[in-house]
């Protein structure tokens, strides 16, 4: 019985230090299986470690500075081949449009704006429609347009700056039309194709029509007023027309119906009215007349720009 208890204290004894022995201490969470684990690195290899981190950052910034450059060129490209595309556009349009052409241009400087309208012409070159430059200047191009929509003339202004020219409003005619400075750099006088004697002034500076009258023949306009020396169509007496009040004055003259055509002098500053008549016998007699210019505007009180205040 002895025996059999002693035995039987030494097994339970046995279990309980094999029990004891094979416990496992309580683990620690690394995130990587036992296998994996190379224990923690040294504060050499971690700076190694940050300094590999660093190059690699620097190369993808160096590659994304230069992918965002080549975008820029791209787009910069881009924006320079649509808007060659958009002038060729536009002087296709011109081509092929019957009715007023739509001028545009992306440049905006003079030498950019003188370009692209003289390209425009050379399209037009083998069309009954043309492309007329009458004046260029550090601020403006004028210029005109022949032969489009019912066979008509157009003048525009295009301003230094602008994409665009401006339409002059009034500023049209007759394709077999014609146009001549009135006053050089500041009036032009328009006359219609179909009837010559109809006559519109453009005032250049104020981009507008001045104004409109009809005349037998060509008009002089006084130095330094609005006033013209015109021959009414139908009419043999001679008016003194301002076309920025549209005020006219019948020029009184001895034989006054009997002159048809004038000539000036500029040196001598003097008009003289020429003319025939024939009396009931038959007989033909030659009349002339001469007045000093600065005299006629004294009696006829043609008042000077500055005098009036006029910004026509």
């Amino acid at each position: 019985m002895r025996k059999t208890t002693t035995i039987l204290f030494l097994t339970l004894a046995t279990a309980f230090v094999a029990f004891g022995c094979t416990k496992l201490p309580a683990s620690q969470e690394t995130g990587i299986k036992p296998a994996e684990y190379g224990g923690v690195l040294g504060s050499e290899e971690i700076k190694k470690e940050n300094e590999s981190l660093k190059i690699e950052m620097e190369k993808t910034k160096t590659e994304l500075e230069k992918m965002e450059k080549d975008y820029l060129s791209l787009a910069k490209n881009n924006e320079s081949i649509i808007s060659k595309l958009q002038e060729a556009q536009s002087k296709l349009d011109i081509v092929g449009n019957d009715e007023i052409p739509k001028f545009n241009s992306e440049n905006t400087d003079k030498n950019s704006i003188a370009a692209y309208l003289n390209d425009s012409k050379n399209v037009l070159d083998e069309s009954n429609r043309k492309i007329e430059i009458i004046q260029t200047t550090d601020s403006k191009i004028l210029f005109c347009t022949v032969g489009y929509g019912d066979n008509f003339n157009q003048i525009f202004m295009w301003e230094i700056g602008q994409n665009e020219p401006v339409l002059i409003d009034g500023a049209s005619f007759d394709k077999d039309g014609s146009w001549k400075w009135l006053l050089e750099n500041k009036y032009i006088i328009i006359e219609s194709g179909e009837n010559k004697s109809e006559k519109k002034v453009l005032d250049v500076e104020n981009k507008k029509i001045a104004g409109t009258f009809e005349s037998a023949q060509d008009v002089y306009l006084f130095p330094g007023t609005t006033t013209v020396l015109l021959q009414k169509q139908g009419m043999s007496a001679y008016v003194l027309y301002d076309f920025s009040t549209s005020g006219e004055k019948e020029l009184n003259l001895d034989n006054n119906n009997k002159y048809t055509s004038y000539s000036v002098d500029e040196e001598k500053n003097e008009i003289t009215f020429n003319g025939t008549y024939s009396n009931e016998s038959g007989t033909k007699y030659f009349v002339q007349a001469t007045m000093n210019i600065g005299k006629m505007k004294d009696i006829y009180e043609i008042k000077d720009l500055e005098e009036e205040g006029n910004t026509v």
